[in-house]
């Protein structure tokens, strides 16, 4: 036993690390959002002008979030089983995979059958952002974001639609990172509870309300563009790491047990 607790202690280890390693260079994109979008350091040297929001780069506008989404994808639950003409398998994302998914693990998601119609209109694609719009707890608000990646969706053959439980929203192209942390800032500061309805039991978050009325800065488009290039590099590192530690736990998960029973042992593993 002790043989085979030191065989697995160094994966152990990896995934450990690659969680750190993710942790930090999730700090690292947001704090190139903040320097961008909040301090403005790679423009204080251009002229400023007055908004609502405090002095913005001239060229900026203050906006909602309205006036980057392209679209909107609801969700659908479909059918345990094949059933009539629900026959299109899929992998529902529901707001408890959304922590899962934005460190670059696979999650757990449920397989449903759909109708076919149903997914053309509903199936994710890379750049798309799920938000979580009904859940949460008195201390946690709804309103939790994933970005979705092609990594994600090549795990799960590219059948992916979200829950009744989550909107899909397709940002205008060039603003789907500027989106994702820009949301992520709010969160954080518990915007989204003033966004949300009911009193007991689950809440949910008024969506539509926030996404019209929320004031935020907007950046041109070239400047959104710039700064998905540099996060991209952050969130690719993100999703390999995740990838790398989700491979290391099922190969845990498959040899441990039989390592456990004397199936196999170490001599043959290391052989």
């Amino acid at each position: 036993m002790r043989a085979a607790y030191c065989t697995y202690k160094p994966q152990c280890h990896s995934v450990q690390r690659n969680k750190r390693r993710n942790g930090n260079l999730e700090q690292q994109a947001q704090a190139l959002f903040k320097a961008w979008f909040v301090d403005f350091e790679p423009f204080k040297d251009g002229k400023f002008v007055d908004s609502e929001l405090g002095r913005i780069p001239e060229g900026w506008k203050v906006g909602r979030f309205n006036n980057i989404i392209e679209s909107t994808l609801s969700g659908d639950w479909g059918k345990e089983r094949q059933e009539g003409n629900y026959i299109k398998k899929v992998f529902c994302l529901r707001g408890a995979d959304i922590p899962d998914v934005k460190i670059g693990n696979k999650g757990y998601m449920p397989i449903r059958f759909i109708l076919e119609k149903n997914f053309a209109t509903k199936a994710l694609t890379a750049g798309n952002l799920v938000i979580e719009i009904s859940g949460g707890s008195p201390t946690q608000s709804t309103g939790r974001i994933c970005r979705i990646s092609h990594e994600l969706l090549t795990k799960y053959n590219n059948s992916i639609v979200c829950t009744n439980f989550c909107k899909a929203i397709r940002p205008m192209v060039g603003y789907s990172s500027f989106m994702y942390y820009m949301w992520e800032k709010l969160y954080n500061e518990g915007v989204m509870f003033s966004y949300e309805n009911g009193t007991t039991g689950i809440k949910n978050l008024d969506i539509n309300g926030l996404t019209q009325k929320e004031p935020i800065i907007i950046p041109p488009i070239e400047v959104a563009l710039n700064f998905e290039k540099y996060v991209d590099i952050y969130y690719n590192k993100i999703q390999k790491n995740g990838i790398e530690s989700e491979q290391l736990s099922h190969l845990r998960d498959t040899l441990l047990p039989r390592l456990m029973s004397g199936e196999l042992n170490v001599n043959t593993i290391t052989e």
